[in-house]
C-alpha cells in the first residue's frame, strides 16, 4: 500500500468531494464511499488512508450543516452558485478543521488556500482564506 503525505490526502478527498458534488449537481445517483476508494484505487473503503476515510466521512455525516457553516459566511452570493472545486476545497476544509480538528487551524487554513492557488483561478484563494477564516473556529490542537 503507497504512503500518502496530509497533503496528498488532503488533495484526494477534495477530489472526491469533487466528484460528489458532481453527482449531485447532474442528480445521479452514486456510492461514496466508491468515489474516494476509486480515488485511491483501492477495493475497500478500510484501504483508504484513516485521515482521508476520517475527513471524508465526516464531510458527509455533517453535509447539511457544512453547507450551512460555509453559506453564513458567502457576502452577497450562495452555495449554490460556487463552482464546484470551490465547494470541494471549501468542503474539504471545513470538515477537517472544523470536526476532524486533526492538524492546527493555521494548516488547515493554508493547506485550503495552496489547493485553492492550484486549482482555481488567480486570485480565488483570497475567497477560499476568508471563507475559511470565518467557517472554522479557533480551537485547540492536542496532537495527531
Amino acid at each position: 500500500m503507497q504512503n500518502y503525505n496530509r497533503t496528498d490526502e488532503r488533495t484526494k478527498v477534495m477530489q472526491s468531494l469533487y466528484q460528489v458534488f458532481l453527482f449531485l449537481e447532474n442528480k445521479e445517483d452514486f456510492d461514496a464511499t466508491e468515489v474516494i476508494r476509486n480515488q485511491y484505487g483501492v477495493e475497500t473503503f478500510e484501504e483508504v488512508p484513516v485521515f482521508s476515510r476520517c475527513v471524508y466521512a465526516l464531510a458527509f455525516e455533517h453535509f447539511d450543516e457544512i453547507v450551512s457553516v460555509i453559506s453564513e459566511h458567502l457576502v452577497n452570493w450562495n452555495f449554490s452558485r460556487l463552482d464546484n472545486v470551490s465547494k470541494a476545497i471549501l468542503f474539504e476544509a471545513v470538515s477537517e478543521g472544523r470536526y476532524a480538528k486533526l492538524s492546527p487551524r493555521k494548516v488547515v487554513i493554508s493547506e485550503a488556500v495552496k489547493m485553492a492557488k492550484s486549482y482555481l483561478k488567480e486570485g480565488d484563494h483570497r475567497f477560499v482564506n476568508a471563507v475559511l477564516d470565518k467557517a472554522i473556529p479557533e480551537y485547540e490542537f492536542r496532537g495527531a
